[in-house]
């Protein structure tokens, strides 16, 4: 029996509050933000999703709280500040057993992980149009990988979701 594809959800933490004296790492949502995280919470219901791997700032970790997902929350402090690579490097490591998986972080990394996985010769042509511009908060990218968490080459880009209120 082959294996079955790995789907890969990369997701930009939601909108949060301005930092204040607690620093960049304790920023929480704000209203917008808490509203962005539920609505692709919306559209991730039913995507099996069984397992997320979270930045430990505080707006990561808000923002899969209001994903309403129910899959266990790894939190990994080296993604709070982490390059592509660092990313990456979880990304191989998440459960084998596992075939969905989300990862919510930060801003480039995410946007700079989406790009440097999707191949544009098998990617949804309206998923990286809608990427080319900008990578608001909120945003989510679904990845098709190969049979294991390692098959990084070569990713689908299968879709972009968005909330559809206002994005920063």
């Amino acid at each position: 029996m082959a294996s079955r594809a790995k789907t890969l959800y990369l997701m930009r933490h939601a909108h949060a509050a301005a930092s204040g004296a607690l620093g960049d790492k304790f920023r929480p949502l704000d209203a917008i933000g808490r509203e962005q995280a539920r609505l692709v919470g919306a559209m991730l219901a039913g995507s099996g999703v069984e397992h997320i791997l979270v930045s430990t700032a505080a707006r990561t970790r808000q923002t899969v709280a209001e994903l309403g997902l129910l899959a266990p929350v790894e939190a990994d402090d080296a993604l709070y500040d982490a390059g592509p690579s660092t990313l990456l490097e979880r990304v191989r490591s998440l459960p084998t057993d596992k075939s969905v998986a989300l990862v919510c972080g930060h801003n480039p990394t995410i946007a700079s992980a989406v790009w440097g996985l999707a191949d544009a010769a098998t990617s949804d042509p309206q998923a990286l149009a809608d990427i080319a511009a900008s990578f608001p908060t909120a945003t989510c990218c679904q990845l098709v990988l190969g049979p294991t968490w390692e098959d990084l080459d070569r990713a689908r880009l299968v879709r972009t979701l968005r909330p559809k209120r206002p994005q920063s």
